[in-house]
């Protein structure tokens, strides 16, 4: 790679001295965004609390002059709310881009997603403790040829190392070499073409920080986007193949195969919209005593697929979103919008997934082999249990009542199973029915008055004690315009195996925009915790009883 940066450094260099050339006067811009958090309190871990403190700054800088920007994010994460302690400069890059040439060049840090994401998506997500982002050089190009019906092209290649350090175990580090190669070419107006390549090498730790495993991974894609009139359709596919060189723990040399398809089909006039989203990823499927996460063979995190799911602002239901298994799921989601006039619409979600096969023990002594089960209709969702099936149906209904009044409404139905092979009858069922409200209220011209109320009826299939429970979220939020919000918000279970081992919970918070360039949030009290997803990421988040800060400032 020092190879590559001295070549993109010289490049700078020329590209620098003509653009100052061709460019006498100086146009420089600065921009610095910096977030501090603080947070002191107890963290529930397992049952029990543990003190908990973090301090962390972080401060992203940008310089802007003429063509060129420079950019370094420079942390002091010490200690860190999650994941591992840090202090310097975690993000640099410099960058060139000509929109008049279509040319664009930077190298160091950053992030990208080709199409859908399918063999190329690389994002940060900090909350989730989720960072795929890559240290090295991307170079695009983007030209048109024609002036009455101009064809356009893209091409663009990556080339750099990305550290990943897993979400959920922060310890155990991937890493990876890659190459990759993109071209897309709009032959007509309403039509796009693309392929996209990758060539990696990696390193996979094993969760026990023991064993590495070498790996060679190859990545094709393909895909189109087609609109015309109301109508856009998207689809894609991606292969996937990895070998892998001898490990402690795979001896024997693996050579894996795996593929990805989504399409998407929208629908769209003034008082209508309709989605439909499918997804078949199949690109490590496996049998169920072979699903380690850390598995050489896995989809790599450098790829990361749409869920076709819908990702929920309830409170409640997002507290128990359903995980995707990238490695295999197959299914989809039709969304539609609907809106009779400007004061009222509707929103109907219908989601199903599962996996593509149910296992068999074929073994006829003690001994254990699972042989698949395979159906014709592999690339259709089943509901049968053996398949871990999950499906929701969500309706909202949004009405502004008045200019000073409106409320939104909704019902969710969700249905999820996860089959125990070993023993079927022990397999965790669990079903949820939740009704988010909001309301809203115009006091006056400069206060507002809001109010979310949920109630949510629960169901899991391997409580020792009550199966059945329920829980109630409210918040409750008076804001000053342009720079003043006060929230109050109680949340409480009948759930007697809440894994914080409480009830009830109470948060209030305060954010203050000092100045439009600053704002200040202060928050204290109790967190219950739970799953929170992003992108199909999911982490759990302990309980947190205590004391938050955060101090927004732009300059």
């Amino acid at each position: 790679m020092n190879k590559i940066f001295s070549f993109v450094l010289l490049l700078f260099f020329l590209l620098l001295t003509d653009s100052l050339l061709s460019q006498p006067k100086l146009n420089v811009q600065a921009s610095l965004n910096n977030t501090l958090r603080y947070g002191s309190g107890l963290e529930n871990r397992s049952g029990q609390e543990f003190s908990k403190e973090y301090f962390e700054d972080l401060a992203d800088t940008r310089i802007k002059v003429n063509d060129f920007v420079l950019g370094f994010r420079y942390e002091i994460s010490d200690p860190i709310e999650y994941g591992l302690n840090f202090k310097g400069i975690r993000k640099r890059y410099l960058e060139y881009s000509n929109l008049t040439e279509g040319i664009s060049v930077r190298a160091g840090d950053f992030w990208d997603i080709v199409g859908r994401g399918l063999t190329l998506n690389l994002f940060e997500n900090r909350p989730l403790v989720y960072d795929t982002g890559i240290d090295g050089v991307r170079v695009s190009l983007k030209r048109s040829f024609g002036e009455k019906n101009p064809i356009k092209i893209k091409a663009q290649i990556i080339a750099g190392n990305i550290d990943y350090n897993h979400f959920l175990n922060f310890q155990r580090k991937e890493k990876y070499k890659l190459r990759d190669g993109n071209f897309e070419i709009s032959p007509l107006k309403f039509l796009t073409l693309g392929t996209n390549y990758i060539y990696s090498t990696g390193e996979i730790l094993s969760n026990d920080l023991t064993t590495t495993t070498d790996i060679e991974a190859y990545l094709p894609e393909g895909y189109i986007n087609f609109i015309f009139s109301e109508f856009q359709f998207f689809a894609s596919y991606a292969h996937k193949h990895v070998n892998t060189k001898p490990s402690f723990l795979y001896p024997v040399p693996l050579n894996a195969k795996g593929d990805g398809f989504y399409a998407s089909v929208s629908y769209s006039k003034p008082k209508i919209g309709v989605t439909l989203d499918y997804k078949n990823y199949r690109f490590d499927i496996t049998t169920p005593d072979n699903q380690a996460t850390d598995r050489p063979t896995k989809m790599l995190p450098f790829q990361n697929p749409p869920t076709a799911l819908k990702e929920h602002v309830s409170t409640l239901i997002s507290r128990n979103p359903h995980v995707v298994d990238f490695n295999d799921e197959v299914g989809g989601q039709l969304d539609i919008l609907y809106s009779p006039n400007d004061k009222l619409s509707f929103n109907i979600n219908l989601a199903i997934a599962s996996k593509h096969y149910e296992y068999v023990d074929s073994d006829t002594t003690s001994k254990i082999i699972y042989t698949r089960v395979d159906r014709k209709t592999d690339f259709i969702p089943s509901l049968d249990d053996s398949f871990s099936p999950f499906w929701e149906v969500y309706v909202e209904s949004e009405y502004y009542v008045t200019d000073n009044f409106y409320f939104r409404i909704g019902v969710s139905k969700q249905s999820s199973v996860l089959y125990n092979q070993l023993v079927p009858s022990a397999s965790e069922k669990i079903f949820y029915t939740t009704i988010p409200t909001e309301f809203r209220y115009s006091i006056t011209k400069d206060y507002t008055l809001k109010l979310n109320a949920e109630h949510q009826w629960g169901h899991n299939s391997i409580r020792h004690t009550d199966k059945n429970f329920m829980s109630d979220y409210f918040a409750l939020t008076l804001s000053r315009s342009p720079n003043l919000s006060v929230t109050g918000n109680i949340e409480f279970t009948t759930d007697e195996e809440d894994p914080s081992g409480k009830k009830f919970w109470a948060l209030g918070e305060v954010a203050y925009k000092i100045t439009p360039k600053h704002t200040l949030t202060v928050s204290y009290g109790s967190e219950r915790g739970g799953l929170k997803c992003t992108s199909g990421i999911c982490r759990y988040v302990n309980p947190f009883n205590g004391f938050r800060l955060t101090v927004s400032s732009i300059f």
